[in-house]
């Protein structure tokens, strides 16, 4: 869910924060649904959104009137409270907006100075003065939410270098750079001031890529070498030109190492159409790190290409905490709103199956995670109609990123009108690094899906990040070094573990804390509690730490429950070589039954001995002030894995062997084989599922392969093989797209032999083929079939050299496409 995350101040200025009386919301008068709003959309700068310290930026909302009066140009957007981030007090509406209409209101907001997390709100006012907002009772306001990062230096522009590529296409060979608009050969040219999708002007130049002509022919540019570091990144934003309607490719990445004999190696890829949404990148070069790299961007076809106009907009590598070269202050990346969920009809005035979000019990919006680092999220539901619950009510993915849960999952007791329930999933972060949102409805035993808001159909989410690397983990532990740090207030020296109820001041390690909102965290804690005076302050000085690049601190931190009143800054500051104190992050925290995960980026402090510490000051009364940082640790690539953030740890459901049955209310048992599986390669329970709740199917892949690029319409899954032959790579490529009448591979090239088979019941199109390119060779086959007016096709690849190692067994390397295809099955009707 989207929870309200809390507002972040600096240490001098945290007390004035405290709202004055007339800018509290206030209330709708009785029959008060005169004024009341929707929100619609985030138009610019969703919650999240990346800005630098002092950026100038515009946020629009859209808002919709769905009261019963007309706003005029006398209403207007006004501060509520937060952080006002230089806004105006108000702004009037640009327009009259008639019940049912939508308008698009806009605030110029300059971002804080200090890095970290902001939230400010707004409400709308009408021409006699009164408040109004959204939600059920036209009073909550709406907000804008930013996140203060450091800068990047970018080690290399793609964009900016567009002409330094050798440009191909694979029908009309080495292309001219910068092309003319038309080729037929396909055309390449660098664009200073790109459209986005949504008809916006990006803020940053691009790369348009238009490809040939033909048929499912690719484009391509080859790029001088870069030599990667660890932390690189590499970030885009990717999409269709606007206004190309039709619009449907194939976004990749490739890259080649020095010593690679071929040039095939993928990186990345992702499929994406003219929607009106672009999707932002952020992939971790880490696995490269060290090594000098040729990368390759492509764009392939679906078909026909006359429509097809793909943009790059903004293609960097970054590198945190090195040099920044002066320049605008501006982010150039636009950022994108997260998926939305499909929109679900109920019938008018129904009110039997309604339900109320009350909480986040576990893993609120923004948690941080390590790539497939295991979590279980929990939500708190109330019964906000008048049917009751039973054990055949379910929760069921709706859209997003379903990040390894369940398609559906019966609720745990009944719940009667007026009572709540909690609702838990075993999840599992995204393997690349980025944010992630997955929706999800209830369905009742009738099977009709119903969810929250005022009309009972809008979905509740969960949202979390992923950082760092795979076998990221825990650095260094603060909770069980605690008492290894010098602790101090304005008291003078105190002792560690700390006397409670002290006046000067105590700290103390803390097993299974209690977080705000009543919930025991596995994880150990820090108690801090300043000197009880007014501004009081407290902190813990740990021995000095030899910081690496791609090192983070994180920890959840909130009051301790039931400290009503409690107003605290939490600080991590930080001292090198005995020299002064400074403050490299800061958050302002106040007791409201929520908490907040910090994630702090450390490589601006890469290779030095650094003494943290950990200050917590009073903004005011220090009264009730119990501040509670909990599992605070340092992340670093190639320490144990931690334990999942999540206050419960999840527990593990093996999965079911395959049955001639399929479950729809169960992780779903696929088909059992009818096509015979080869000697070499058995399927047992131990292999994993892969299920796709969206378009209803799945199947098993072996241990050790790894997924990249997962969405719904698009997942590439890297398969183990034997080492030691010119084999270098070898993967599944699944992709669903809209059956046009021709369901053919989704690879991009023409097949030498093709067939109809039958699977499991299944009709395919088989077909297979062998391309040859001077410096390898992709041996592949695909199968293809039509479902529910889709294209779902599952091509399997072979990459190899041409020369410089022993031939590998084709058809020993092969022989998992069968047992995996003799696992595919449909998981719903």
């Amino acid at each position: 869910m989207r929870t309200i995350i809390k507002f972040l101040a600096g240490f001098l200025l945290c007390f004035t924060l405290l709202l004055p009386p007339s800018s509290q919301p206030s209330t709708v008068s009785a029959g008060g649904y005169c004024d009341w709003a929707q929100f619609v959309t985030d138009v610019s700068v969703p919650d999240g959104w990346p800005v630098y310290p002092g950026q100038v930026f515009r946020k629009t909302w859209r808002l919709k009137n769905i009261g019963t009066c007309t706003w005029t140009r006398s209403h207007s957007l006004v501060f509520a409270g937060g952080e006002q981030m230089g806004g105006l007090a108000a702004v009037n509406l640009p327009k009259d907006v008639l019940p049912g209409q939508t308008v698009d209101v806009s605030v110029d907001l300059t971002a804080p100075t200090l890095p970290g997390m902001y939230r400010g709100y707004w409400q709308l006012r009408n021409a006699s003065g009164g408040l109004f907002g959204i939600g059920p009772t036209a009073t909550k306001a709406i907000w804008v939410q930013v996140e203060v990062v450091g800068r990047s230096a970018i080690v290399y522009d793609f964009a900016a270098n567009t002409c330094a590529a050798s440009w191909h296409s694979e029908w009309g060979g080495l292309l001219p750079c910068a092309g003319t608009i038309p080729d037929a050969r396909g055309v390449v040219m660098k664009l200073d001031q790109p459209i986005l999708e949504n008809g916006s002007p990006a803020t940053a130049p691009g790369i348009l890529m238009i490809p040939p002509f033909e048929y499912n022919e690719s484009l391509y540019g080859i790029y001088p070498p870069v030599q990667v570091k660890f932390g690189d990144v590499f970030q885009s934003m990717i999409g269709c030109e606007y206004g190309a309607a039709g619009c449907e490719v194939q976004f990749v990445i490739k890259y080649k190492l020095e010593s690679d004999a071929g040039f095939s190696r993928t990186y990345w890829n992702s499929f994406e159409k003219h929607d009106g949404a672009f999707r932002k990148l952020n992939l971790s070069l880490n696995g490269l790190a060290g090594k000098n790299v040729t990368f390759m961007l492509m764009v392939r076809p679906l078909g026909e290409t006359t429509k097809d106009r793909a943009l790059w907009v903004n293609p960097v590598i970054v590198r945190p905490g090195a040099p920044v070269t002066p320049g605008p202050t501006s982010i150039p990346l636009p950022s994108t709103p997260l998926p939305v969920p499909t929109a679900i009809t109920l019938p008018a005035g129904t009110k039997c199956d309604r339900a109320l979000f009350v909480s986040d019990v576990t893993v609120p919006d923004g948690t941080a995670f390590t790539p497939g680092q295991q979590f279980t999220k929990t939500w708190r539901l109330k019964n906000n109609g008048t049917c009751t619950w039973n054990t055949g009510y379910s929760a069921v993915f709706s859209s997003g990123e379903q990040m390894g849960g369940p398609a559906s999952i019966n609720l745990p007791n009944q719940v009667a009108p007026g009572q709540t329930v909690d609702v838990s999933l075993n999840l599992t972060a995204p393997a690349n690094p980025g944010t992630y949102r997955g929706y999800w409805l209830l369905k009742n035993s009738s099977s009709n899906l119903f969810g929250i808001g005022s009309a009972g159909n809008a979905a509740f989410w969960l949202e979390i990040r992923t950082t760092g690397a795979p076998s990221s983990g825990t650095g260094y532990d603060f909770a069980a070094n605690a008492c290894s740090a010098a602790w101090s207030s304005g008291a003078g020296v105190l002792p560690c573990p700390g006397t409670s109820g002290s006046a000067k001041g105590f700290g103390m390690p803390v097993s299974n804390p209690v977080l705000e909102n009543k919930t025991n965290d596995s994880r150990m804690g820090i108690l801090m509690v300043p000197q009880n005076t007014y501004n009081g302050s407290i902190q813990a000085a740990f021995p000095p730490f030899a910081v690496q690049s791609g090192d983070r601190f994180q920890s959840t931190i909130n009051c301790e429950f039931n400290t009503k009143g409690c107003y605290v800054v939490f600080r991590l500051d930080y001292r090198i070589n005995n020299g002064p104190q400074n403050t490299l992050w800061s958050f302002g925290e106040k007791y409201e039954g929520l908490y907040y995960q910090a994630d702090v980026d450390l490589s601006s402090l890469a290779g030095q001995n650094v003494q943290f510490i950990l200050y917590i000051g009073s903004a005011g009364s220090p009264a009730n002030d119990r501040a509670l940082w909990v599992g605070p640790r340092i992340l670093r690539a190639g320490a144990a894995l931690p334990a999942p953030l999540a206050a419960d740890s999840p527990t593990s459901t093996p999965l079911p062997p395959p049955t001639d049955s399929v479950s729809a209310t169960t992780t779903p048992a696929v088909v059992a084989t009818s096509t015979p599986v080869p000697d070499s390669v058995s399927v047992d329970p131990t292999w994993s599922m892969y299920q796709n709740t969206i378009y209803n199917f799945a199947f098993r892949f072996p241990p050790g392969t790894s997924i990249s690029g997962a969405s719904a319409e698009s997942i590439m899954f890297r398969l183990p093989f034997a080492s030691g032959t010119n084999l270098f790579e070898k993967y599944l490529q699944v992709d669903i797209r809209p059956y046009t009448g021709v369901c053919t591979n989704s690879l991009g090239w023409a097949p030498s032999a093709s067939s109809n088979i039958n699977t499991n019941s299944i009709d395919f199109l088989f077909e297979s083929g062998t391309v040859i390119a001077p410096d390898r060779q992709s041996d592949w086959r695909s199968y293809s079939t039509v479902r529910n007016g889709n294209c779902i096709s599952l091509g399997f690849v072979l990459n190899s050299s041409v020369s410089g190692a022993p031939p590998f067994n084709l058809s020993a390397e092969t022989a998992v496409f069968d047992a995996m295809l003799s696992t595919f099955g449909w998981t719903t009707p």
